[in-house]
């Protein structure tokens, strides 16, 4: 069966959120469809610097695959989908979104169903961004109140501000919320331990990316010297820089991104390479919205992983019927596919 493409370029208005490389404001995004036999899948892309991509690449590659017709039969064999990856990854994620979308329709199941678990629901955590202590202590007690069990806080600006916002948000919400920091990479080694060191009484769980990407001896001393529970993201993009950080012995845990690997068919790929090495998996996300976090969500639920961080389509313009977070419960719906279609007046953001 051969299925049409075509995409759209969105640009969505998003809540201010500030990491340590810098603040958002806007979120770039784009919309695959993938018609065949009556029935259209649909995708999304979310292009980011921290992934080696951004929205022109991504408008590039996608108006070059979307003249082309694309084979279903041998999709998944098929090493153009790799090539497409090395160009743009959050291309190649929405393609492969709108792909699985479809086979999904196609056998009239939900897409978790064909991955391997029927159900609709999964905890996810939430993010508090660089802000004043008062204030980011105020936002964890929201999300709190909200329901959500496990807070990651972003750090990686100075020590100094870094610990004072952990100890606000630890002292806001107690002791019975699991809390993570993330300095996606704005830490040097020394001052990753220091920082460490200094909330240790806070009981953080995990330090996610406390250095630059091409540190990854510093996460394995991280690790090794100090006793450092380390998850890595940015150093982890594909099934090729995991096996170096496993080989390194630089982490304990990852963080899954579609927009980083290429979508789900290279994502199954690299959950089997970590639990055969004995590495977790936590499943996040980068500026996604509705149809790629449910994509992740069906993932995650279908591969059974027990930690996801699935929150950012509630800080952008909403442009789909789901999916939905109430009580820190994510959930999908039980619909044929990803179980997301786009609501009334999406296309007013198009750009032309």
């Amino acid at each position: 069966m051969k299925a049409a493409l075509r995409f759209c370029q969105l640009r969505l208005p998003r809540k201010r959120f500030e990491i340590s490389t810098g603040v958002r404001t806007i979120a770039d995004v784009f919309i695959i469809e993938s018609e065949a036999g009556g029935l259209t899948g649909l995708g999304s892309g979310s292009p980011a610097e921290s992934a080696n991509d951004d929205p022109l690449n991504c408008r590039d590659v996608l108006k070059e695959e979307c003249e082309r017709t694309l084979d279903l039969q041998d999709y998944f064999d098929d090493r153009n989908a790799f090539i497409i990856r090395e160009r743009s990854p959050s291309a190649a994620a929405a393609i492969d979104i709108a792909v699985w979308d479809l086979f999904a329709k196609e056998y009239g199941v939900s897409l978790c169903s064909i991955m391997g678990v029927s159900s609709n629901e999964i905890a996810t955590g939430a993010t508090v961004d660089i802000r004043p202590p008062r204030e980011a202590a105020e936002n964890a007690r929201k999300l709190v109140q909200e329901g959500f069990k496990r807070i990651k806080i972003k750090v990686g600006t100075s020590v100094a501000s870094d610990v004072e916002r952990v100890r606000a948000v630890r002292e806001a919400v107690g002791d019975g919320v699991v809390l993570f920091a993330d300095a996606n990479g704005g830490f040097d080694a020394e001052n990753a331990a220091t920082f460490w060191r200094r909330v240790e009484d806070c009981g953080l769980s995990i330090f996610e990316q406390p250095v630059p990407t091409d540190r990854m001896s510093d996460m394995a001393k991280l690790r090794k010297e100090y006793g450092i529970p380390i998850c890595a993201d940015e150093s982890v993009r594909d099934e090729k820089t995991l096996e170096e950080a496993i080989k390194a012995e630089a982490l304990d845990m990852f963080n899954l991104k579609l927009m980083k690997c290429g979508g789900l068919t290279p994502a199954i790929e690299m959950i089997r390479l970590a639990w055969d090495a004995g590495i977790d998996v936590m499943v996040g996300c980068m500026g996604d919205i509705g149809l790629s976090i449910a994509a992740a969500a069906h993932l995650s639920i279908g591969k059974g992983i027990r930690l996801t961080e699935l929150d950012s389509h509630l800080n952008i313009e909403q442009i789909c019927s789901g999916p939905s977070i109430e009580n820190g419960i994510l959930r999908v719906s039980s619909d044929p596919g990803l179980g997301v279609s786009l609501i009334e007046g999406w296309q007013t953001w198009i750009v032309r």
